[in-house]
């Protein structure tokens, strides 16, 4: 039988994590891009503390003084939006299937496991309950396009919509690393900030040049692969930038040599 996660058994690991130094927060009322000010993003989610995509991991991001989460939306047989990483539902929950295949009541049905496999009382939780719950903490999203239908009208639109109506659409980002994709979103959408993973050590230069020809856009790309140089010039360039993958003592250090306005981490705390 599958043991039921205790949250404060998340409690050392985020006393360790948070030795690692503290990110500033932004104040509320700032304009997120245009703020020199540096942030953690939970990737997922507050994972040290709820397990990913749930509506507990983006609670304890408030809680604990993220400035950003990242999620990944999927959509339901019925139309429903909801917050799963995988295209099938067997790593994450004590079901199976693939979330397009399943309504939000099956869905709903099966517990969240942690990463550990162990059962949970979490369920799987719609955008419009994490996204009201953003805006309760007042943290911005990061919404990853390699998940979901980004290039079908409808489903952008339903999702534009549900963060317009949480009051988090201003405070949010859009990942879309497909040129194509993310072209035809920027033409729906011009005001909305786009992304797409770049390689500041190979591209720089050509990342730039792509993301200049956006009204609002950040450079985002991994820790491993951005060094001072280019972090200089993508500030040169008025750029902000966004570095993933920073999950160790040594990646948030040198991070925050860089000062990029988000440090997106998994197990850092603020």
């Amino acid at each position: 039988m599958k043991k039921r996660k205790i949250l404060s058994l998340a409690i050392p690991m985020m006393f360790a994590a948070s030795l690692y130094g503290n990110a500033v927060i932004a104040a509320p009322n700032d304009h997120w891009l245009r703020s020199n000010k540096m942030e953690l993003s939970a990737h997922r989610g507050a994972q040290v503390a709820a397990p990913e995509n749930t509506l507990e991991a983006i609670t304890q991001a408030g809680v604990l003084g993220y400035g950003f989460v990242e999620i990944d939306v999927q959509k339901t047989k019925d139309g429903q939006y909801v917050l799963m990483h995988d295209k099938t539902i067997n790593r994450t929950t004590t079901g199976t299937g693939m979330v397009e295949d399943l309504t939000l009541e099956e869905l709903q049905a099966f517990s969240i496991e942690d990463h550990e496999g162990n059962v949970t009382s979490y369920k799987v939780p719609t955008l419009e309950e994490v996204l009201e719950e953003a805006h309760k903490y007042k943290l911005g999203i990061n919404f990853d396009g390699s998940k979901g239908n980004w290039d079908d009208k409808e489903f952008v639109d339903d999702i534009m919509n549900e963060a317009e109506e949480a009051k988090v659409l201003h405070h949010s980002f859009f990942v879309l690393s497909n040129k194509t994709i993310r072209d035809q979103f920027n033409s729906w959408y011009p005001e909305a900030t786009v992304t797409f993973l770049g390689n500041a050590l190979k591209n720089v230069e050509a990342d730039i040049k792509e993301l200049k020809t956006y009204k609002n856009a950040i450079y985002t790309t991994s820790i491993d692969n951005v060094d001072e140089y280019t972090a200089k010039k993508i500030k040169k360039a008025k750029l902000k930038l966004h570095v993933y993958k920073v999950n160790t003592p040594e990646t948030f250090k040198k991070a925050k040599k860089i000062h990029p306005r988000l440090i997106e981490t998994d197990v850092i705390v603020p």
